[in-house]
C-alpha cells in the first residue's frame, strides 16, 4: 500500500513500521521523504527541549510541517532533475506491477492492450522504489525476497525497454540517431553522431582518413577524361 502524506494520515508518522524511518534516503518516494523529515524534526526538537528546557526548540516542529505542506503542494511527484524531456511530471505512464515489474510490453498486450502507455522513466526514484516492491512479490521463485543481496542479484538480468509502446517509437529513435553537430544534445545519453569529433578529448588514430565524402549524399558523377566523339552529321 502506498504511504500517505502525514497531514492526510497523521498516524503514519508513528506507525509501528514507520516510526524508525526519520532519515530521508534516495530510494524513498517524495511522500516517504517528507514524512521522514517531519519525524526527524519531532525527534530532534523534543530531544533538545528535554536537554535544555528551552521551549523555543519546539517551534521548529510546526515550521517544518508547514514547509513540507508547501513542498508537497508545489511538487506532489517531486522534481525530476534528469535531462530527458519525456520525464516531465503529468504524463501518463505504465507503472510497475507484480505481474510486470519492469513495465515491458507483453505478447498479450498486442491484442489485449494495444494502446498501453510508455514505461515510466526508471531514473525516477519513485519508479525505482515501485520496481523493487513489485519484484519482491515474486515469492513463488526460489529466492529469499527478504535478502537484499539475493534480490539485487536476481534483478540484474532484467531491464526496461527504451520504447515500451505498441508499436515502438521507431520514428523517435531514428530522429535521435540523426542528431548532428548543429543540433544541441541535451540528453544524458552518449554523444550524438560526430559528437566525438568536436570533443576536446578526442584524438584521431594514426592512419585515420578524415574529411571523407558523405556516402549518403547524392552522387555527383565524374567528368570524362577523354574528348567526346564527334557526332555524325
Amino acid at each position: 500500500m502506498t504511504e500517505q502524506i502525514w497531514f492526510r494520515d497523521p498516524a503514519i508518522l508513528f506507525a509501528p513500521d514507520k516510526w524508525s524511518q526519520f532519515v530521508p534516503t534516495k530510494n524513498m518516494t517524495t511522500v516517504e521523504a517528507l514524512n521522514a523529515v517531519v519525524r526527524f524534526s519531532v525527534y530532534f526538537s523534543v530531544i533538545l527541549f528535554l536537554s535544555t528546557q528551552v521551549s523555543g526548540y519546539l517551534v521548529a516542529i510546526p515550521a517544518v510541517m508547514a514547509a513540507t505542506v508547501v513542498l508537497f503542494t508545489l511538487f506532489p511527484k517531486g522534481r525530476v532533475l534528469e535531462a530527458f524531456k519525456a520525464a516531465v511530471s503529468g504524463k501518463e505512464y505504465t507503472m510497475p506491477t507484480p505481474d510486470n515489474p519492469f513495465m515491458n510490453p507483453l505478447l498479450t498486450d498486442i491484442l489485449d492492450n494495444p494502446d498501453r502507455k510508455d514505461a515510466a522513466p526508471v531514473t525516477r526514484r519513485d519508479v525505482q522504489s515501485k520496481i523493487m516492491k513489485a519484484f519482491q512479490h515474486t515469492s513463488d521463485m526460489y529466492m529469499d525476497t527478504s535478502d537484499l543481496f539475493d534480490q539485487t542479484t536476481a534483478i540484474m538480468p532484467f531491464y526496461t525497454l527504451q520504447s515500451a509502446t505498441i508499436p515502438n517509437d521507431q520514428d523517435g529513435f531514428l530522429k535521435w540517431l540523426a542528431k548532428g553537430i548543429d543540433e544541441p544534445d541535451y540528453s544524458s545519453a552518449p554523444p550524438a553522431r560526430y559528437g566525438k569529433l568536436v570533443s576536446e578529448g578526442y584524438m584521431p588514430a594514426l592512419g585515420s582518413h578524415l574529411n571523407l565524402t558523405n556516402t549518403t549524399g547524392k552522387p555527383k558523377g565524374t567528368s570524362p577524361s577523354a574528348p567526346t566523339p564527334a557526332r555524325s552529321k
